[in-house]
């Protein structure tokens, strides 16, 4: 049991130190001048950031939250479901949704949240339409949380010179 506890904490110390020796080389990069105009970001982190990479594992996924409208394990749950997923499309087409079979349950699982606030905010404006919508915490991809939309709206913001460079890192 001893030898187990000790080889748990060692992974978890390597996996944290990986993740943060990725993001220190993301920020020298970021700190050298651009050759054509020789301006540099300066970056930043508080202590959420080492929180924040701790949750993160090394094949790029991480906790995150979406927001299910719909579930149902009954014979015509499969239709029930893409009728709730297009009934949200037409009303929020801003943000992504799909229909998930997980044995025997058909759901309609919507938006990629960053934190929990996020997704309270969601929740929030579904549960207008949708009043059995429930938040749930799943493990996404960095690539699923990047159609978040208030990760998109921080890189358009970034991009027109509105946001502080240090939380462009959020997006990368």
């Amino acid at each position: 049991m001893k030898r187990f506890l000790l080889c748990t904490v060692f992974a978890t110390v390597c996996a944290a130190s990986g993740a943060q020796d990725r993001v220190g080389a993301y920020a020298a990069q970021l700190r050298t001048a651009e050759p054509r105009t020789g301006a540099r970001i300066e970056v930043s982190n508080d202590a959420e950031v080492a929180t924040g990479l701790r949750l993160v594992v090394p094949n790029g996924q991480t906790v995150g939250y979406r927001i299910c409208i719909f579930f149902d394990n009954k014979q015509n749950g499969r239709s029930l479901a893409n009728e709730a997923l297009e009934s949200f499309r037409n009303r929020f087409p801003e943000i992504p949704g799909e229909v998930v079979y997980d044995n025997p349950t058909f759901k309609t699982m919507v938006g990629y949240c960053v934190d929990m606030n996020e997704a309270s905010m969601l929740l929030g404006r579904v549960r207008e339409f949708f009043s059995n919508a429930v938040i749930r915490t799943e493990t996404l991809s960095i690539a699923q949380l990047r159609q978040s939309p208030v990760l998109t709206g921080m890189q358009e913001r970034a991009d027109s010179v509105e946001m502080p460079a240090e939380r462009i890192l959020l997006t990368e």
